[in-house]
């Protein structure tokens, strides 16, 4: 850390040594800790948890990126009574309880998370729960970006903050045995995983209450327990804290809004802690795609003196998505690195639990030490949309030359070395002792079975990605709502409240067919019967059938919905025609919007399409044919969302045309055919007619539900996808 003279005393600053936390800049403010401990993986962090909600007694916040409402927070078997499973225990200790208020909020997550997320959370953890157990989504993120805070708070007295959620996929050993028969999700197991959570208590457990009501209250929820820590200790008994009487800055990410501007402390704190670094930085991050960071770092590798770098990061992203976006950029980010390490300072490395098995243990921690001096632990990946765009919170605690403090950020730093090289603390520390560094203690065991092993050279690619894909998938700024598309057509995201366009069109359908055959008096009337002769004159290949067409196109470019284009059709030229009319229509209309897309740009449209069409679109992408087909036929956004999302990310025009043809054929045909039967009730209002135009409604709603649903699924769930085998995105 950077020098300067200071008073000596208890909890002073000690001589030679600045302070580096800065409220309002790079923190929202620097709290007491009574104490401080690094809770290593789930396994532990889950056992914690449960130990301190069966310790509550006013209050409990839940803040998340996901929640798995049945996760086993025990799933290695219990002497207790308690429940071990999450949902059962808060209805378990609300009912014992009855001052104990319970508030769990997540992210609303966008249609594609809907399949790795569980479906029943809000049944299992906001209805079947006494109603003192309140649960929500969060909303409120710009389009692009999502709520990633962790945080638990007992009683406002102990408080947990870090990078894991109460959710599947999360739990494992610091062992991390090759083989863990507690180690499933969903009945399926998986490989070793690795984790860090923060536990405090005292003041700034007490302020990270106060965050979680700042999150309820943007929401609306004025009924909130008030702030009012607990008079007794809720700290386990059975954990030693790593650090004691220390003040912990917390630090925090949030997107400009309409209320607040952009908070970007935990950018701040990160440039200023790689600028302070005398010695090392050893960073634990799931994604290291942030280039401004990542040219910090370079600048103090290129330094004759400067410290040594340590990045310990999974092997290899995992998935459609990640392997295309953010291990894209993770490999540009580490070249540059790499291009700058001429002395030989910088360790890229992954964790392996067996290298001679070749099974890594997956880096889903976010941790940075700095020297003996700064250990920070929280939620934000080095990622840009950590800094600018996502939600997140950070701890961190500075030594400012306390010997007494920095053993304990050494020994945080070391534990968690010793868990991936399989080594006590003390052998660690022997260890970089004897080698004279960090980076010579990891290389001098680089041929041990369990250790760090460098990420290769060779397994970096050589193209650098686009900056269109970059600020779709990891935006460095929240991309602005536009009015244009959200003002004329409301987005289909299968994640909102209001409903799909299905299931609206089916309602005014209903209404409409029933209100014209109660209604004899309209029937009989004279404007009503022009409007039969009208339609018996549009039948047969005539002009009229091309005039159909041109304005079908005309109406899609400006926006009008294409579901609603195909039903007219079927109304104005009966099921076979009107589903040409409404093909060969849409068919220009995609070609046209297509082009439009492409000439705007990922960065230009932004500020054209709503922000649920935008981040339902992006999320889901669209990999070759199959891609586009699944986009046209799971309907996570309007049509004409989906035109411009793929010209602006250059799908390429083959898989785009065959992509369409395939997915709107049909839809269309069927439109057109609902068309074809309000046609048929128009010009016979009977009941039989009406009765048959419901059935076919409602038939057509189902088929497109399970369409959409088996669709997704079958393409992206992690259950059943073999390229989506885990949920690591958070």
């Amino acid at each position: 850390m950077r020098h300067t003279a200071r008073h000596v005393g208890a909890g002073e600053i000690h001589p030679g040594v600045a302070p580096l936390f800065q409220p309002g800049r790079n923190c929202w403010k620097a709290d007491h800790a009574d104490r401080f401990y690094c809770v290593q993986d789930g396994a532990d962090y889950f056992r914690l948890v449960r130990q301190a909600l069966l310790e509550a007694k006013h209050s409990v916040f839940i803040l998340g990126w996901d929640i798995f409402a049945s996760v086993d927070l025990l799933p290695e078997g219990d002497e207790t009574d308690a429940p071990t499973c999450l949902d059962d225990l808060l209805a378990f200790v609300a009912r014992r309880r009855p001052q104990l208020r319970c508030y769990i909020l997540i992210w609303d997550y966008a249609a594609l998370y809907t399949l790795e997320r569980d479906p029943f959370s809000r049944w299992k953890l906001g209805w079947r729960t006494p109603r003192r157990v309140r649960f929500g989504f969060d909303d409120r993120h710009p389009v692009g970006g999502s709520h990633h805070q962790k945080i638990v708070v007992v009683d406002d007295r102990l408080a947990f903050c870090g990078g894991i959620d109460l959710t599947g996929h999360r739990w494992d050993t610091c062992a991390h045995r090759i083989v863990e028969p507690a180690r499933t999700s969903a009945g399926r197991p998986y490989g070793p995983y690795h984790e860090v959570q923060a536990m405090v208590s005292g003041p700034a457990a007490t302020s990270l209450g106060v965050l979680a009501r700042e999150r309820w209250r943007a929401l609306g929820e004025t009924r909130l327990p008030r702030v009012r820590p607990a008079d007794r200790d809720l700290w386990p008994s059975d954990v030693t804290p790593d650090l004691s009487d220390v003040p912990v800055a917390i630090s925090r990410t949030f997107a400009e809004s309409e209320t607040q501007p952009a908070i970007r402390e935990c950018e701040a704190l990160f440039m200023d802690s790689i600028a302070a670094a005398q010695h090392s930085i050893y960073i634990e991050s799931q994604y290291f795609t942030n280039e401004p960071l990542g040219q910090a770092l370079a600048a103090r590798l290129r330094e004759p003196r400067g410290p040594e770098v340590i990045v310990v990061s999974p092997k290899e992203c995992h998935g459609w998505l990640e392997q295309s976006t953010m291990g894209a950029f993770r490999n540009s980010v580490f070249r540059h690195l790499i291009d700058a390490d001429r002395h030989r300072r910088l360790r890229l490395v992954y964790a392996a639990a067996s290298r001679a098995q070749d099974v890594p243990t997956f880096i889903h921690s976010k941790v940075m030490v700095v020297d003996d001096e700064l250990v920070r632990i929280g939620s934000a990946n080095f990622s840009r949309r950590s800094m600018g765009v996502d939600s997140e919170c950070d701890l961190a605690v500075q030594a400012c030359g306390d010997p007494r403090v920095q053993a304990g950020v050494v020994h945080i730093r070391n534990r968690l070395l010793g868990e991936h090289m399989g080594l006590t603390v003390d052998a660690v520390a022997h260890g970089i002792e004897r080698a004279g560094s960090l980076r010579a203690f990891i290389d001098a065991r680089e041929n041990r079975d369990r250790t760090l092993v460098r990420i290769e050279l060779a397994q970096l690619a050589d193209e650098e990605p686009s900056e269109a894909l970059r600020e779709a998938a990891d935006p460095a700024e929240p991309i602005l709502s536009g009015s244009l598309v959200a003002d004329v057509i409301p987005p289909m995201d299968g994640d909102t409240q209001r409903g799909p366009f299905v299931v609206r069109l089916l309602v005014a359908a209903v209404l409409t067919a029933a209100l014209l055959w109660a209604s004899t008096t309209f029937v009989d009337g004279p404007w009503f019967q022009q409007l039969q002769v009208a339609l018996t004159t549009t039948a047969g290949m005539s002009p009229r059938f091309w005039a159909g067409v041109s304005v079908f196109v005309l109406a899609n470019v400006l926006l009008a919905p294409l579901e609603l284009m195909a039903i007219a059709s079927g109304v104005l030229f009966g099921a076979l025609r009107g589903g040409l009319v409404a093909l060969l229509g849409s068919i220009v209309a995609a070609a046209s919007g297509y082009l439009i897309g492409r000439a705007i740009g990922a960065p230009g449209l932004r500020r054209w399409m709503s922000r649920r069409a935008y981040r339902s679109a992006r999320q889901l992408g669209a990999e070759g044919t199959v891609g586009v087909l699944v986009l046209r036929l799971a309907s996570v956004a309007s049509a004409g969302s989906i035109h411009l999302m793929c010209g602006a990310g250059r799908v390429p025009v083959a898989s785009y045309v065959a992509g369409t043809i395939i997915g709107l054929a049909p839809a269309m045909f069927a439109l057109a055919g609902l068309g074809a039967l309000i046609r048929r009730t128009l010009l016979d209002p009977s009941l039989s007619n009406v009765l048959l135009t419901f059935g076919a409604a409602l038939l057509l709603a189902g088929a497109a539900t399970v369409v959409r649903t088996m669709l997704l699924i079958r393409r992206y769930a992690p259950s059943v996808a073999s390229h989506r085998t885990r949920a690591e995105f958070g």
